[in-house]
């Protein structure tokens, strides 16, 4: 239910990254001017909205059916965020290093390809 809208915006995403006649900047601009001339306001708003939102209340309701039936689940998610809580600092830390070194890539491949 997810899919389509994440194709889409995935391809609005990559029309900007290159000039026009590149790829996969051309691709995407097909795809995206194809989707401006094909799906009315009403359809943007089921595609982008109905559908991503049928998918979060069909999950919702499925993770607290598993919750109030599965008292594993409960004692096991419980044990899960005591141990978070107890090293919160080396997760923080974990966390950090990840942002830094995807900025790192990032500015790495701007730097290449400039």
């Amino acid at each position: 239910m997810v899919l389509p809208a994440m194709v889409l915006l995935a391809a609005a995403a990559l029309r900007v990254l290159q000039p026009r006649q590149y790829e996969p900047a051309h691709t995407s601009w097909i795809i995206f001017e194809w989707t401006m001339t094909h799906v009315s306001r009403l359809g943007a708003t089921i595609l982008f909205i109905g559908m991503p939102g049928v998918a979060v209340t069909a999950g919702c309701a499925a993770l607290l059916r598993n919750w109030g039936q599965d008292q594993r689940l409960r004692k096991d998610l419980t044990f899960a965020f005591a141990i978070l809580r107890h090293h919160f600092g080396f997760g923080l830390l974990a966390a950090a290093v990840l942002f830094a070194g995807t900025i790192l890539a990032v500015v790495a491949v701007h730097l290449v390809t400039d």
